[in-house]
């Protein structure tokens, strides 16, 4: 299978292809530092540049499409001017090249496209934004939710394709960081669609394999039909894997809101080993040391509680109490948070490496996607 990626930033798309078995063809990036850390890390990788200067008519064309666009005006903490504000609405930039795309290959290509955005795209604009999105993709009219509100998981069965959404929050992904970000996979394959099958497994894993997680979704009655769309609520009913230790909070390119509330982590998950990942996302051993990380750098406010404001990711707003001292987070810490290798966004300036690992992904959570994608178009031939 074959991978492009839309607003790539540092190729966590990319890198989620290669540890699945996919080839990355090429991507599409802006900025110039993202841009050189792809192209260290994926020479041979295509890169398109600016979205809005891509010829949907000359693109090569790939299996799957994934698009983290960019999520400021959906966000809480942004304007929220949702799908009609000038970053935002290059969601429908992607959309147009993805659909572009099965028009010139008579359907064939792309089979699935993955987007990758904040919880905040299901009320911006009460509702309408993620219902505007569904249909961008769908091309088909959608209704709202009885309620009015768009549960964390959910499905949409449509004539075009089939649409799958969940909200994954990295903490429980085998990285020590409160991230919860929606996670959309659309198939249009003509039989055989599997997009549910991709985001909710019967009987799965989360962060943790050995552990044996099971989830068990289910579809509720409360079902919105319309001739044209089915929209199923996906309740899930699971008990959570935590891993070893506390939770950081979620990393940020911006300000967050505050630190008085400050998370509790041990040393070892950001300042010690790197994450063990082939035992199944659990932390390396180390020192136990009590880490405070604290926002907007007020170490004066830190109190022990169960939570805490955002984490941002911005050089002078990063701070950790230690047992010792008080010092920043390094980048490198920052690149464990994220779920990359140490030293992934090496080769600019500390404020380009926190900016590019703020506005990233957690990568286990890309890692999980794309391999699910992989697992069951295989059992669908």
């Amino acid at each position: 299978m074959t991978l492009g990626s839309l607003f790539d930033g540092i190729g966590g798309w990319l890198l989620a292809a290669r540890h699945a078995g996919v080839t990355p063809v090429w991507a599409s990036e802006i900025e110039a530092f993202p841009q050189s850390v792809t192209a260290r890390h994926f020479p041979d990788v295509n890169q398109l540049g600016d979205i809005t200067q891509i010829d949907p008519d000359e693109i090569e064309p790939v299996d799957i499409v994934c698009a983290g666009s960019p999520c400021q005006d959906l966000s809480i903490a942004g304007k929220r001017k949702g799908l009609d504000g000038e970053r935002s609405g290059l969601f429908r930039t992607a959309a147009h090249i993805v659909r572009r795309m099965r028009e010139r290959t008579a359907g064939k290509y792309p089979r699935f496209f993955v987007w990758e955005n904040v919880p905040g795209a299901f009320s911006s604009n009460k509702g309408a934004d993620f219902r505007a999105v569904l249909e961008e993709i769908g091309q088909s009219e959608i209704p709202m939710p009885p309620n009015g509100k768009w549960a964390d998981a959910g499905m949409a069965e449509l004539q075009e394709c089939q649409i799958a959404w969940r909200v994954l929050d990295a903490q429980y992904w085998g990285v020590p960081q409160r991230r919860r970000r929606i996670f959309l996979v659309a198939d249009f394959a003509a039989d055989g669609r599997c997009a549910h099958e991709i985001l909710f497994e019967q009987e799965g894993v989360s962060g943790n394999p050995q552990e044996g997680e099971r989830e068990e979704q289910g579809i509720a009655c409360d079902t919105q039909n319309s001739s044209r769309a089915a929209i199923y609520d996906m309740q899930q009913r699971s008990d959570v894997i935590r891993n070893h230790g506390e939770i950081c909070n979620t990393l940020s390119a911006r300000m967050g809101t505050g630190g008085n509330n400050v998370p509790v982590v041990r040393s070892y998950c950001i300042a010690g080993n790197t994450i063990d990942r082939a035992a199944g996302g659990n932390y390396g051993g180390g020192s136990e040391n009590i880490a405070l990380c604290v926002g907007n750098g007020q170490a004066d406010n830190a109190r022990l509680q169960e939570k805490a404001g955002t984490l941002n990711c911005m050089h002078d707003q990063q701070i950790i109490l230690t047992s010792t001292t008080v010092r920043r987070l390094t980048p490198t810490e920052c690149e464990r948070l994220q779920g990359l290798p140490d030293g992934y966004t090496e080769g600019g300036s500390d404020t380009a490496r926190y900016k590019a690992l703020g506005n990233g992904m957690a990568q286990t959570c890309a890692d999980y996607v794309i391999r699910r994608i992989v697992e069951c178009a295989k059992e669908v031939r």
